[in-house]
């Protein structure tokens, strides 16, 4: 990733590479240092113990099931940006979040390799909230899976398996 910024966004003097992860500009000091990107996402499972998966509306990896979640904002939590995103992508709001645990990602985005610190969180939903899903934002789709048929061939990411293995594994 650092052979991707090339010029100092402050005087557009050249920037160096000083470290693995730190590009700087011997002009006027600016620093730059490459750190994972804090991500959330959601396991959240029906009356019938299914997970709910989106399916992903924009590249990277349009048209592979992803569970609900994204970036997190400045100035935002964790659980914040976390029911944030679920609010966007499926219009509803959970209010009882449990911490699941974190994961490592790579999340590549127009030339960029992004490193995803992804926090997961578990929720449950009643019937009849299901009814009030409206997919929107980053997802165009929803379906439950029984933890027996979930897709990992067409799963998004590798922290979304890795998080989905651990957690069919527990419960």
């Amino acid at each position: 990733m650092l052979k991707k910024f090339k010029f100092c966004p402050n005087c557009q003097n050249k920037l160096k590479k000083v470290k693995k992860r730190l590009v700087e500009c011997s002009n006027c000091g600016f620093h730059f240092y490459f750190n994972p990107v804090p991500t959330c996402a959601l396991i959240l499972e029906n009356e019938k113990e299914e997970i709910l998966l989106v399916k992903r509306k924009y590249p990277p990896k349009k048209g592979f099931w992803d569970l609900p979640g994204g970036f997190i904002d400045f100035k935002e939590t964790v659980e914040g940006g976390l029911k944030r995103e679920i609010k966007e992508e499926l219009a509803i709001e959970i209010e009882k979040i449990n911490y699941f645990g974190n994961y490592i990602g790579f999340y590549s985005y127009k030339g960029i390799n992004y490193q995803p610190l992804c926090f997961f969180y578990t929720a449950k939903i009643k019937d009849d909230q299901i009814k009030k899903i409206k997919t929107g934002d980053d997802a165009n789709k929803f379906k439950f899976f029984p933890k027996n048929k979930i897709p990992w061939k067409r799963l998004s990411f590798i922290d979304i398996k890795a998080a989905l293995k651990d957690y069919v594994k527990i419960v």
